[in-house]
Formats: structure tokens, sequence, C-alpha cells
């Protein structure tokens, strides 16, 4: 018996030290499981940290170069990379950006693409993550204007003197600037006197310059003939907008119904669609009209403006033979500095270039009729930039979309 208790005894401690040992074993390998749970789980929020910094500093760049078009400087390692550092202290990723290009669909919707890698750590190994954002773009090269301006002169009689001479230096002044737009002339009487095709260039210049010189007045008035001269032109050419100035002293010998019926009939009745979205296969027309001195202010009022538009203050202007020249080139700075139609909606970032210009005193935005018209003010003097070929509208507007790649 003595001995069986004996047996016993060191049997249970036999077993107590193995017991110990397995739990000692499970213990450890408890440990290690801990262990590796804890690595895995400090590499899974390094990964969703590093995934919501790329995620917010592509989003923040999108943003950026939406308000400020400055895309070199923005598409850039450095503002990346101080854009990661002001979310986290805890992070230290590589950041490369490239601009992809513009993509423009079938209605010419554009955007641009730019790629975000961002190169990291976590505490595996290296790795990286890539997303692309997309912006809004539309761009205005300013120095591809596909319009055309027609110029209808009146040399009737009346025009004799200080007029005739005020009217030859404007149109002088307007050929010599070497302006990147195809034009015309009509000299007028009470029949067309001489035209010059639709056009530009030196050749071009030299030609209109003597047909402008060269004639002198005489004569009676006629406002269809030379309207229906410009029509001829506009059918046989393929622009995308025309504007129609017409320059008067006088009233039209045939009268004012008759003039208001012909443009009536040939400008104010096409489709309002081609002076919202003008092509040169559905040009919009538009007519501007001067009058000088004791021009007939009611017959030239009733033939400005085109199918949307025939607003009297922006279409039809009178002043005296010597503002003929300042009135001819604010005319023409209404024509030239504008763009549309435009695509872009809601609050528009308009730039040129790079510099961001003020709604309502660089530009006034028409939603109505999605055209912008541009202004001179200081410091950025829009207009002249345009008119000198120095200037390239760039629209943004909207968010940028963020689109995950691997």
């Amino acid at each position: 018996m003595e001995q069986d208790t004996l047996y016993i005894s060191k049997l249970a401690q036999k077993n107590k030290g193995f017991a110990a040992l397995t739990i000692i074993s499970l213990a450890a390998v408890m440990s290690l499981i801990s262990f590796i749970v804890i690595q895995y789980g400090r590499i899974s929020l390094n990964v969703m940290e590093e995934k919501q910094i790329l995620d917010s500093c592509s989003i923040d760049l999108g943003t950026s170069i939406i308000k400020t078009n400055k895309v070199d400087e923005i598409c850039d390692v450095r503002f990346l990379n101080e854009c990661a550092t002001t979310l986290s202290e805890n992070v230290n990723p590589n950041f490369q950006c490239v601009d992809l290009g513009l993509e423009c669909d079938l209605n010419n919707v554009c955007e641009r693409n730019f790629g975000i890698t961002s190169s990291y750590n976590p505490g595996r190994g290296n790795t990286s993550k890539f997303v692309t954002i997309t912006v809004p773009e539309e761009v205005h090269d300013v120095n591809l204007i596909d319009a055309a301006v027609i110029m209808l002169l009146d040399y009737s009689g009346s025009m004799s003197g200080n007029r005739i001479v005020q009217l030859k230096d404007s149109v002088r002044q307007f050929i010599n600037s070497d302006f990147n737009l195809s034009y015309s002339v009509i000299l007028y009487n009470s029949d067309v006197i001489v035209y010059s095709d639709i056009g530009k260039g030196q050749q071009h210049k030299q030609s209109v310059n003597s047909m402008v010189t060269n004639n002198n007045p005489s004569g009676g008035t006629s406002f269809i003939k030379p309207l229906d001269k410009a029509i001829q032109q506009i059918a046989q050419t393929d622009y995308e907008a025309y504007y129609v100035l017409l320059i008067s002293d006088g009233s039209p010998n045939e009268g004012i119904s008759a003039s208001q019926n012909f443009v009536q009939s040939n400008v104010m009745n096409i489709n309002d669609n081609s002076c919202i979205f003008s092509t040169n296969t559905s040009p919009c027309i538009t007519v501007y009209t001067l009058g000088v001195d004791n021009a007939d202010v009611n017959a030239l009022t009733s033939i400005s403006g085109n199918t949307l538009n025939t607003s009297p203050n922006e279409f039809s202007f009178t002043v005296n033979a010597n503002q003929v020249s300042a009135a001819f080139n604010a005319i023409i700075a209404e024509i030239m500095c504008r763009i549309g139609p435009v695509i872009a909606e809601g609050n528009l970032n308009v730039f040129n270039n790079t510099q961001v210009l003020e709604e309502g005193i660089d530009y006034l935005h028409d939603n109505l009729y999605k055209i912008l018209k541009f202004y001179d003010t200081e410091p950025f003097n829009i207009c002249t930039n345009m008119l000198n070929n120095n200037a390239q509208i760039t629209l943004r507007w909207g968010k940028p979309k963020l689109n995950v790649g691997q």
C-alpha cells in the first residue's frame, strides 16, 4: 500500500510538470500569435493611414488645380509631401505626380487626369498605391479665333469731310493692327461700290487698305444692298461666327421697314441654338451698328443684334464724327474680347494662363448665352492681351473626382 501511494504521488508530480510545460508552451504560442496579430494590426493601420493620406492629398491636389490652374507647381512632389506632413507626423511617403493629359468626349467636354503614386514601407517592405484625379477643363486659345467681321462702310455723299476722314482712319487702324481675325469690307452708297472677300494676311491687308483709301463718298444710302452682300459672303464661307458692322450717318433710301424685314428674314430668324452653340455648319450672325452725327438711330437700332438678343445698348451705338475711332475700336474689342459658347457651368474659375481673373471686374459670365466677355482692368488688361494674341483662357469648375488604382 505504501508503495502504491508513493507511485501515485510521483505520477501526479509528473503530470503536473507536463501540464506546466504545456501551459508554458501554449503561453509562448499565444504570445507569438499576439505579437503577429499586433504586428499585422500595425501594418494594417499603417497601410490604412497611408491610403487615407494618398486619397486626401490627391483630392487636395485636384481642388488646388481647379482654383489656381498652377498645374506644374501643384503636380509636384513637394506639394504632395507637404500635404502629407500636415496630416500626420508618423508617415514618410514618397509621392509622384504625372499629368496624364486631356481627354475629351464626342461633345468636346474635356477632363485632365493626374496620376498620383505613394511609395512607402508600412512595416513589411516597400509597397505603393496609385490613384487618378480628374478635373474638368476647358481651354480657349484666343490665337485661333474662328470668326469673321464684315464691315459695311457708308461712302454716301453725306459722309464727305471730317466724317469720311475719321471713318477711313478708324478702319485703317484696325487693318494695320494685324489682329488674328478674318474680315472683309463692303463700301456702299445707294449700291455696293466695291468689296473685298473675307480674309486676312499681308496681301489681304494691302488690298483692303487701298480700297478704303482710294474711294470717296458720293450718292445716296441703301442698307439692304450691303447687307445682302454680307449675307452672300456668309453663305460662301464657313466660319463659326459672323459679326456684321454697319456704319452710317444717314437713313436708308428704301425706308426702315425694308431693312428691318431683310434682317428679320436673314439674321433674326435663324435657330436660337446657332447663337448658343455657334458652329461653322450653323453659325451665329450678329449685327452691330454705329451711327455717326445725324444718323437715323431708329433705323440702325431696328436692325441690330442677333436671334437671341436685340438690346440696343449692346449692339447699336451713336457718336459724333470725332468719336468714330474710339467707338469703332470699342466694338472690335467687344467682338474679339469674348469666348463662347462655353461648356463650363456653375461657379467658374477663369484664368489667363495662371492669372486668376475676377468676375465682375476682368470678365462677365453670361450664363444664358454661355459667353464670357473680357474687359481691360488693371493689373491684367485682359482684353488688350487677347487682342495682342497674348492670352490663353482656361476654365475650371466643379470638384475633382478620385479614381482608385492599385
